[in-house]
């Protein structure tokens, strides 16, 4: 971190300046921005806005080394330029930035997600843990039960289950009655099999938003892996019913397929399985890997299967 902090603007600035020419980024950097936004046009603009400027922004025919310093201890800057790199791609940069903005900022918790959401973008599930456990202490309110949630949830996707129930039902003890935190409750008790402990969870986040799509089909999966695959499947049909007929979300729909391939699969329907986990995902690729899976679930063994061509 000194060493950030002795050069931290002349790390800003090269960074500004290889963003600012396209032809200094490898095919690997990632996605070219929208025609007509440039990361360029980006940092003039907090250049122009940092120091004062005003009128027609051009390319600067030199380096504004104390321009680069306001934006190095500028929050709300890196926070723009860390977004334009998560945008173009480029996670390795976005999370120097957003690391910049989180220790310039450390009650805030966008750059301390930011920079957790770039390290897991990278595979460093531990690091990203690491990095929200620590900005954790610093947080307050809202921003302490995002911090929160999101933690719970980079632990189980880490595989960490037990770690995430203990960081959850630490917050649940200050905010009891948190939806976000009492779903990622029961992913994280789900993920440990205590499947009886998750679904009192998930009923205990619909007593307090009784229309929550998330914990209803988090609700009807966690019975079908408890064991009762019957009533998931009555449940997860209403609950799609009712989303389509509100004119619900394409990812909540997405979601609900997902899940009813897979209790279908429990009940060895690999016909079915196949039917809605077409509805979940529309890249041939993925759907051949998730029937890979459900077929392996199913009871009937593998040989069911029957693509749909």
């Amino acid at each position: 971190m000194a060493a950030f902090r002795e050069h931290g603007a002349h790390a800003i600035g090269k960074a500004m300046r290889a963003l600012a020419n396209p032809a200094t980024r490898t095919a690997t950097d990632g996605a070219r921005p929208p025609r007509g936004t440039t990361p360029w046009l980006l940092v003039a603009v907090l250049l122009a806005a940092g120091s004062g400027l005003a009128g027609c922004v051009s390319p600067p025919p030199r380096v504004d080394t104390a321009a680069e310093e306001r934006v190095a201890h500028d929050p709300r800057a890196l926070m723009h330029i860390a977004d334009a790199s998560a945008g173009a791609g480029d996670a390795a940069a976005a999370a120097t930035f957003y690391h910049q903005a989180a220790v310039l900022a450390p009650d805030d918790p966008a750059p301390a997600l930011g920079y957790a959401r770039s390290l897991a973008a990278q595979n460093r599930l531990g690091d990203a843990a690491t990095s929200l456990e620590e900005a954790l202490p610093h947080m307050s309110g809202s921003g302490e039960r995002q911090v929160r949630a999101t933690l719970g949830r980079l632990l189980i996707t880490a595989h960490r289950p037990t770690e995430a129930v203990s960081v959850l039902r630490a917050g649940l003890r200050r905010t009891p009655n948190d939806p976000s935190l009492l779903i990622g409750l029961g992913v994280a008790l789900d993920a440990s099999r205590d499947f009886p402990a998750a679904q009192s969870a998930y009923r205990q986040a619909l007593a307090v938003e009784p229309n929550s799509i998330a914990a209803q089909n988090d609700l009807a999966l966690s019975t079908a892996l408890g064991g009762d695959v019957g009533s998931a499947l009555t449940a997860l049909q209403a609950l799609r019913n009712r989303v389509v007929e509100n004119g619900g979300q394409a990812s909540d729909l997405a979601t609900i397929d997902g899940n009813l391939a897979l209790v279908h699969a429990l009940r060895g329907e690999l016909r079915q399985a196949n039917e809605a986990a077409s509805g979940a995902t529309a890249n041939p690729a993925d759907l051949a890997n998730n029937m890979r899976f459900y077929s392996a679930l199913s009871p009937t063994g593998p040989d069911a299967a029957a693509p749909l061509n």
